[in-house]
C-alpha cells in the first residue's frame, strides 16, 4: 500500500506544480496584454483587453486547480496517520468537498443526448441524492445543467422547488443545496453539486465558490487531452470520470434503457422515462 501511496501523491504534486506552471505562464500573457492597453495603438486596445481578462481567469483557473492537488495530498497524508478516521482512500471529489466547507458533494456528467453518463460522489448522501435524481428525473442537477445556470436552494424553498424530488431529498436529511453547470450551456457536460452547505441558508452565498472548483475542474481534468483520450476509448463521459477516482458509472441503467428501446420500438428519451416510471412505482 505504500508504494501505491507514494505513486497517488506524487502524481497529485506533480499535477499542482504543472497547475502553478500553467498559471505562471498566463499571468505572464496577461501582464503582457495589460501592458498594450496603455502603451499600445488606440485601434487594439479593446484587443488587449479581452486577452488580458481571457489570460487571468486562466491565470485564477489553474490556481484553483493547484490548491485542489495540494489539499488532497494532505487529505492523503493524514490517511496513513495512526488515527486517521477515512478507511478508504480519500477520492478527489471528497477534497472537493473539504474546501467548499461542505459534508457532501457530487459531479454528474452527461453523454451526448443530455442523459446521466455517470456520477461521482463524496459520500453515502451524495451518491443518494444523485440516485434520486436519476430516478425522479427532476432536480437541481438537470435545472441547472437545461439552463446553464446556478441553481441554489435552502429552507423552505426546497420543500415547494420539485414535487417528488423535494419531498425524497428533505427525507434523506437535506436542508439546503445548490449545483453549477459544468461548461457554458453550448458544450455542457454535467455539473458539480453540494448538499446541506454549512450555515443558516448557506447555499446562495457558495455559488460563487462553487462555480469557481467547476471551472477549474471542468478546463483541467474534465477537458484534458488525457481524458478526451479516455472518452475514445470508454466512450461518452466514462473515461472523463476516471480522472477523478473511479465514478459509478450508468451502465446497468443504460443497458435497461436500451432494452426498452427495443422492445417497445421508441426513442431513448422515451425509455428513460419508462424505466423511471419502474423504479419509482417500485421504490427502486
Amino acid at each position: 500500500m505504500a508504494n501505491g501511496l507514494t505513486a497517488w501523491i506524487g502524481a497529485a504534486r506533480e499535477q499542482a506544480e504543472l497547475e502553478r506552471a500553467r498559471a505562471g505562464r498566463a499571468a505572464t500573457i496577461a501582464r503582457r496584454h495589460e501592458e498594450l492597453v496603455t502603451t499600445g495603438p488606440d485601434t487594439m486596445r479593446a484587443v488587449h483587453e479581452r486577452l488580458a481578462r481571457l489570460h487571468r481567469r486562466s491565470e485564477d483557473r489553474h490556481l484553483t486547480a493547484a490548491k485542489l492537488h495540494d489539499a488532497h495530498i494532505r487529505r492523503l497524508g493524514r490517511w496513513i496517520s495512526p488515527d486517521a478516521l477515512e478507511a478508504e482512500r480519500p477520492r478527489l471529489i471528497s477534497t472537493v468537498a473539504e474546501l467548499l466547507g461542505t459534508p457532501s458533494a457530487g459531479i454528474t456528467l452527461l453523454d451526448s443526448r443530455q442523459i446521466e453518463a455517470s456520477v461521482i460522489s463524496s459520500d453515502p448522501l451524495a451518491a443518494a441524492a444523485q440516485d434520486l435524481e436519476l430516478t425522479l428525473g427532476e432536480g437541481p442537477v438537470h435545472d441547472s445543467t437545461a439552463t446553464g445556470r446556478p441553481v441554489s436552494v435552502a429552507a423552505q424553498s426546497l420543500r415547494h422547488r420539485w414535487q417528488y424530488y423535494s419531498p425524497a431529498i428533505a427525507a434523506l436529511g437535506v436542508r439546503s443545496l445548490a449545483a453549477v453547470p459544468l461548461g457554458p450551456p453550448e458544450r455542457c457536460i454535467g455539473a458539480l453539486s453540494v448538499f446541506d452547505p454549512p450555515g443558516p441558508a448557506a447555499a446562495e452565498p457558495l455559488v460563487g465558490e462553487l462555480e469557481e472548483f467547476a471551472d477549474a475542474l471542468t478546463h483541467t481534468m474534465l477537458l484534458t487531452e488525457e481524458c478526451l483520450a479516455r472518452l475514445l476509448e470508454v466512450g461518452e463521459t466514462a473515461g472523463a470520470a476516471n480522472v477523478l477516482d473511479s465514478p459509478n458509472h450508468r451502465l446497468v441503467l443504460h443497458q435497461a434503457v436500451g432494452m426498452v428501446a427495443a422492445q417497445c420500438d421508441c426513442s431513448v428519451e422515451d425509455a428513460l422515462i419508462l424505466v423511471r416510471a419502474r423504479a419509482f412505482a417500485h421504490d427502486e
